[in-house]
């Protein structure tokens, strides 16, 4: 390959901050030099091309033609420049910072990051609960939980749980003198909504309830886990998001009311930036992977891996 033929960095560098700020004292202020310095690059610069790129007008200058064409590729290129050695001198911080929806933060996420610690010691883990979409591009995230239906563009979306809704309450609503043995029952008890009164009206019916007109009313919670707060306090029945509500069914704080169960279109997704599978973000995504009973993905190629804490091999 042919050496490339370049002229001075200096000078290409005088010429752009003139070429930038109209003037050629304002770019000997912005690189620290005399107004003589730039004036001297740029003639050199101009002798080297054989053509003038400037028209002098007293104070100002004005870029002829020539140097119209010159001025975007070389602005370009020196931001591609300082981006490049921006990124070569910084450091891969431990830290990983994951946007997660806030009621499964609250009722799933949390509940296991325990075991996620005890694994990767090293990784400093940052929870950002948020409903938001978050810009990847933007913002300094490194993988998300999603709740939706997925298909989100610019990432790659992984699917965690297909959720169903069933309603549950805590043992302690149920008042003996008015059992609940059918979906009609609940007439008799406040019902609990999550954003919309919508999803009690769909599940009555699924349920075969004919015209439940007397559901649309009660409390309605932004989050799905204050209505569930709400409901293991005692409050009413609640439509549970069955991967929310796992640990408190588990541990006797809800109950479950009816086998009838309502599926999700939504569910929750994990979600990052094509090409960001650097060994923090992909150690997170196969523990929360195999959390999710998924089991580790099958990567064709794989990205350097850490090694859990008390494993003697990378997990795969």
């Amino acid at each position: 390959m042919a050496p490339r033929r370049l002229p001075s960095l200096k000078a290409l560098r005088a010429f752009e901050a003139a070429a930038r700020h109209g003037s050629f004292s304002a770019a000997a202020g912005e690189l620290s030099v005399t107004h003589a310095a730039i004036s001297h690059q740029i003639r050199a610069l101009e002798e080297d091309l054989g053509a003038q790129l400037f028209h002098r007008t007293g104070r100002h200058v004005e870029l002829n033609e020539r140097g119209q064409k010159l001025f975007p590729a070389l602005t370009a290129a020196f931001e591609q420049m300082a981006e490049a050695w921006a990124q070569a001198g910084a450091k891969d911080s431990a830290a990983l910072t994951v946007s997660v929806e806030p009621s499964f933060a609250a009722r799933w996420l949390v509940l296991r990051l325990g075991k996620f610690n005890r694994a990767y010691p090293e990784i400093e883990l940052r929870l950002l609960p948020s409903a938001e979409v978050v810009d990847f591009s933007r913002e300094d995230v490194d993988i998300g939980v999603r709740y939706g239906l997925g298909g989100w563009p610019d990432v790659v979306s992984e699917k965690l749980f297909e959720a169903t809704v069933y309603p549950v309450c805590a043992p302690s609503l149920i008042d003996p003198r008015k059992p609940i043995r059918k979906p009609e029952d609940l007439k008799a008890y406040p019902l609990l909504h999550e954003e919309t009164m919508q999803h009690w009206l769909n599940w009555l019916e699924q349920a075969g309830v004919k015209h439940p007109r007397w559901a649309a009313k009660g409390p309605l919670f932004i989050e799905a886990s204050l209505a569930l707060q709400a409901a293991a306090s005692g409050q009413g029945v609640a439509l549970a998001n069955d991967t929310l509500a796992m640990a408190d069914l588990a541990e006797g704080r809800l109950v479950r009311l009816f086998d009838i169960e309502m599926p999700d279109e939504e569910g929750y997704w994990l979600v990052y930036p094509e090409g960001n599978r650097k060994p923090k973000v992909d150690a997170f995504r196969r523990w929360i992977r195999e959390e999710a009973g998924l089991g580790p993905p099958e990567d064709p190629n794989p990205p350097e891996m850490l090694t859990p804490r008390g494993r003697g091999r990378a997990v795969r």
